[in-house]
């Protein structure tokens, strides 16, 4: 209990610092086999489940702390509280890699549109772009940046925006005298996402606002409440106006971008919600503090299904290739087949009786 508590003081660090600097360098990778749970929950939903092995002279289970599903549906990435990033294939969840270059917690991962770099951040002031193509060699390195909460590509171009725990949105990749100022009118962001034809980027943090803006050129379209506290994560559905958030409210909201109205808003937990991913058109998965993830259907405002099975709070997920993943505290990092769910009953439950080693 004293460590899972130490660490989630760990996830409340806010560390600042001045500068960005660029620099080229190899980085360190090693295979690693995980230990495996597999588990068929009942109404025939296959699901498996992994604690990812400790590295060196740790011993301590491996907390989840982001996970990233490149979009061809190949590989996962999941990131460790001991700063280690792994690679792993989503069929068979062996670690293929493992990628050191951080000293400091990862926050957040995300693969771009193409599927071969996937950049990562967190409480130790750096930025990591990794070159798939190179086995995962660093390509790029941004040291002394603030603390970050949340990067994502943009969509089909080398672009990325970054937040923090400040108020500024960072946009990287543009040339500098292009690159256009973005603040925002509260502190703490926590969630940033481009609507897929780049023209709008979505930022949320404490102040529970939905804040909108011009990637192109910081121009501030809208602010709307949606949240009542902290909004956690943000996205979009695919070739879609409208933006999903979740916050420390328990709360899923639907906002139509284009039209800046609300289209939904689900009280889905009492608890709070940390993460959202995109299923398909219709459904979103969301997860937080009560350890469930729920299968949210945005077009009628009503969760279909229920996932059981972490014992701690679920911190982060991802969806591709008819698969969803999620990492959290209580040291596991879970694969759910979600392309069995329309034929599934309403609540779907993981048994971890048997163990695989």
């Amino acid at each position: 209990m004293k460590r899972t508590l130490s660490r989630r003081r760990l996830l409340g660090l806010i560390g600042l610092s001045a500068s960005w600097i660029t620099v080229l360098g190899p980085n360190s990778s090693s295979a690693e086999s995980p230990t495996v749970i597999t588990a068929l929950a009942h109404d025939t939903i296959p699901s498996r489940t992994i604690r990812l092995d400790p590295i060196g002279n740790q011993t301590a289970p491996v907390v989840v702390t982001a996970v990233a599903s490149d979009p061809r549906g190949e590989l996962l990435a999941a990131a460790g509280d001991d700063h280690v990033i792994r690679i792993l294939e989503t069929a068979t969840l062996k670690v293929k890699q493992a990628l050191r270059g951080h000293r400091d917690l990862v926050r957040t991962l995300a693969f771009d549109s193409s599927g071969k770099s996937l950049v990562s951040a967190g409480n130790d002031g750096q930025l990591i772009v990794w070159d798939r193509i190179r086995r995962f060699e660093i390509i790029q390195r941004m040291q002394d940046t603030p603390a970050l909460a949340c990067v994502r590509f943009a969509p089909g171009i080398a672009e990325m925006a970054a937040v923090g725990f400040d108020r500024k949105v960072y946009i990287i990749g543009r040339p500098v005298d292009r690159t256009p100022q973005f603040a925002c009118d509260c502190n703490d962001l926590r969630a940033v996402a481009y609507r897929d034809d780049r023209r709008v980027i979505a930022v949320g943090g404490r102040s529970g606002d939905l804040h909108l803006f011009d990637p192109a050129t910081g121009t501030l379209i809208a602010d709307k409440h949606l949240h009542e506290g902290r909004i956690r994560d943000i996205t979009f559905h695919r070739e879609a106006n409208s933006a999903v958030t979740v916050g420390e409210d328990g709360k899923v909201v639907v906002f139509d971008t284009e039209k800046q109205k609300i289209l939904q808003k689900l009280q889905v937990t009492s608890g709070r919600l940390f993460a959202v991913t995109v299923i398909d058109s219709q459904h979103i998965a969301v997860a937080g503090s009560d350890n469930a993830i729920r299968i949210v259907n945005t077009d009628d405002g009503t969760v279909s299904h229920t996932l059981d099975g972490h014992i701690g709070s679920i911190s982060t997920l991802t969806a591709t290739g008819g698969m969803l993943f999620s990492g959290g505290f209580d040291a596991t990092l879970r694969r759910w087949s979600i392309s069995d769910l329309n034929r599934a009953g309403r609540r779907i439950a993981e048994n971890e009786n048997n163990l695989e080693r």
